[in-house]
């Protein structure tokens, strides 16, 4: 593995800012909804639920890369090397919202035992409400990585496909 280049797509992911920091927001969310829906009987929909989204992502990340990586192509970057800008930018936004969820969970608890103290029940009930196990977010994020692998071979799929001359043409 290339690390060189999978740290120039942490770099090059925050070029486009507002795509990447709303998908963390989505991918926030996402975490919830399947730590949540994982204690549940019909767990199965959620992860087809974090598959099509983890789908979703890669496809519009390899459709709005397109005229980058047909540049990278024409400088001689392989479809492994193009591949792994792909994966750097899913696992940063993967990573960033784990990260971001976690962190918020503990800075909300954190104060709300502090403003009500530790016996309270709005405490219990704010505990109750977004605090997830940390055992069952880890699975969680393991899960939402390894569904993205299908939409990240798909989006190698449309990204070995494209031209290193559609970087040169005019548009």
């Amino acid at each position: 593995m290339n690390f060189k280049i999978l740290l120039k797509s942490f770099k090059f992911a925050f070029r486009s800012r507002k795509r990447v920091l709303s998908f963390i927001v989505v991918y926030a969310f996402l975490f919830v909804t399947v730590a949540r829906g994982l204690e549940t009987a019909s767990w199965y929909l959620y992860l087809a639920m974090a598959l099509v989204v983890g789908t979703f992502y890669a496809i519009l990340i390899s459709q709005f890369r397109r005229r980058d990586i047909s540049i990278f192509k024409c400088i001689g970057w392989d479809n492994s090397n193009v591949m792994l800008l792909l994966v750097g930018e899913v696992v940063l936004v993967s990573l960033s919202a784990f990260l971001i969820l976690f962190q918020l969970s503990v800075e909300i608890i954190g104060l709300m035992s502090y403003v009500e103290g530790l016996g309270s029940s709005a405490l219990a009930s704010v505990y109750d409400a977004i605090v997830i196990p940390i055992g069952l977010l880890v699975t969680t994020l393991l899960w939402i990585v390894v569904l993205q692998i299908p939409g990240l071979l798909l989006a190698q799929y449309r990204a070995t496909r494209i031209p290193p001359m559609r970087a040169l043409r005019e548009e």
